[in-house]
């Protein structure tokens, strides 16, 4: 859910709008049939995670996140289980959908499995200690932000930062709620909006996708993986299917081949894949070979989930395995030990879409990059992998995307300027659909973090906002 989905669609607001407005019974009927289940599906995982996940009230998370998706989720009604931890969400009275909560695990949109079932599956698996650490950040938890690395202006940084939560918006629709820059190996500065601080877990949308990269990394070092072989994917194994040549080099580029429609209209697979799959992961391998692999580049959050559902199996196969070698192979040693990363009804991770963690974990994830792989003296993924994350997919004509990772790339099809001018050339970023960014400045020494909930026709504008925090840092 990053640049690509935000360029495709203001995404559920239109779906919900043209869906329910043409009519339930109409000729169009069955376009708002699709859209109520978007509609429940979506707002009972947003309304679960926020309550049981980010530890906000549930009316906060309806007015503030999903009623913005569209004034139409305003017709949803919504049973919050405290007890039971989950959240029901009925759409215009018609559709019922239901997600469930599990400590350390996140919250499940159910489709085929229930509760109880998706309880069991959870048993045994430890939930991450919160307890702060008194070593300094990334190691620990204590941050110094008075006595700031020689060469940082500290007024001008203070106003840079202020100034990148400005909101002229009639409704607020830029909504910034984290900001935090790293300079010299350390946060200089840090900022949150009212309601949030440095505790509070926030979605990453499409920024997870970089995560699942980055595990597909922690294997390669391993030597379970290799780049230029393909993935073990069960649906290609058959004789003479063309998409057994797919490599995961191929897959990190968003150059497999392979059919996706990413806007997310009713009964696209997008939304079909995040709201009515119980392996989100087969469904996506289970599409057709479009083009031949390696030719065309096109941005698919299927992609991301069959990588994890790679990783999920490499793991062991079971949602405790996954979880454990996440926490192990990057979680534990990165310092980020606020992520939850919420899964499917299978136990794989929805690398698309669902990883919470605090803004400080985002920012041990962009320190990683910028050390090229290298965190708390601890090597997580070679340097060479850190090296193709930031190079330009060789399919896209833009140069705006690497593997998993998106790129200062080119303004527009045979422009010669930079999409983000006032920006290093040398800028890649994690990035997700309400304009969260992890955006690491090789050249500069530095990581910014914006993270928020922008949507309808709103953007944060990172040329602007960006460029003025590095013009704080020491040139």
């Amino acid at each position: 859910m990053g640049r690509a989905l935000s360029r495709a669609s203001l995404w559920l607001g239109a779906i919900l709008v043209l869906g329910l407005a043409i009519g339930y019974l109409t000729p169009y009927g069955p376009f708002a049939v699709n859209a109520l289940p978007v509609s429940a599906g979506v707002s009972a995982q947003l309304a679960c995670g926020g309550v049981f996940v980010s530890g906000r009230a549930l009316d906060d998370v309806e007015r503030e996140d999903i009623f913005r998706l569209s004034p139409l989720t305003k017709w949803n009604s919504f049973t919050l289980d405290r007890t039971n931890r989950s959240v029901s969400v009925t759409a215009a009275g018609l559709v019922t959908r239901t997600s469930v909560y599990r400590p350390g695990i996140g919250c499940t949109l159910l489709v085929e499995s229930d509760a109880r079932a998706l309880r069991r599956q959870a048993e045994g698996i430890p939930v991450p200690s919160t307890a702060p650490r008194s070593a300094l950040w990334p190691l620990g938890d204590a941050v110094d932000l008075i006595n700031l690395p020689a060469g940082v202006d500290r007024a001008a940084l203070g106003r840079a930062v202020e100034e990148s939560f400005s909101d002229e918006t009639p409704d607020r629709d830029i909504d910034t709620r984290a900001v935090i820059v790293v300079y010299g190996g350390r946060i200089v500065a840090e900022r949150y909006a009212p309601g949030f601080g440095k505790d509070a877990r926030l979605l990453g949308w499409s920024a997870s996708k970089s995560v699942i990269a980055t595990l597909v990394g922690t294997l390669i070092a391993g030597g379970r993986l290799s780049l230029d072989a393909p993935p073990p994917v069960p649906e290609w194994k058959g004789a003479g299917d063309p998409r057994a040549k797919i490599t995961l080099r191929q897959l990190l580029n968003m150059s497999s081949g392979l059919t996706f429609n990413e806007p997310y209209d009713p009964g696209s697979d997008s939304t079909a894949m995040l709201f009515e799959s119980h392996d989100m992961g087969a469904y996506a391998a289970s599409k057709k070979l479009a083009q031949p692999p390696g030719t065309v580049w096109s941005y698919s959050s299927g992609t991301a989930n069959i990588l994890s559902r790679v990783v999920f199996q490499q793991a062991g196969g079971t949602l405790a395995a996954y979880e454990a070698y996440a926490r192990k192979a990057l979680f534990d040693p990165a310092g980020m030990t606020s992520a939850v990363f919420e899964p499917d009804e299978t136990g794989n991770f929805v690398g698309s879409s669902y990883l919470y963690a605090t803004a400080r974990d985002w920012a041990r994830l962009g320190l990683l990059y910028l050390d090229g792989g290298v965190i708390n003296g601890r090597r997580i993924v070679p340097r060479s992998f850190v090296d193709f994350v930031r190079a330009p997919a060789p399919a896209d004509p833009s140069r705006e995307y690497g593997a998993h990772f998106w790129r200062n790339g080119l303004a527009g099809p045979g422009s010669t300027q930079r999409e983000f001018p006032h920006l290093p050339a040398d800028f890649y970023a994690a990035e997700g659909h309400n304009d969260e960014h992890v955006a690491v400045f090789p050249s500069r020494d530095a990581v910014i973090v914006r993270l928020g909930w922008t949507t309808g026709a709103a953007s944060f504008d990172r040329d602007k906002h960006f460029a003025a925090i590095l013009a704080a840092l020491p040139h």
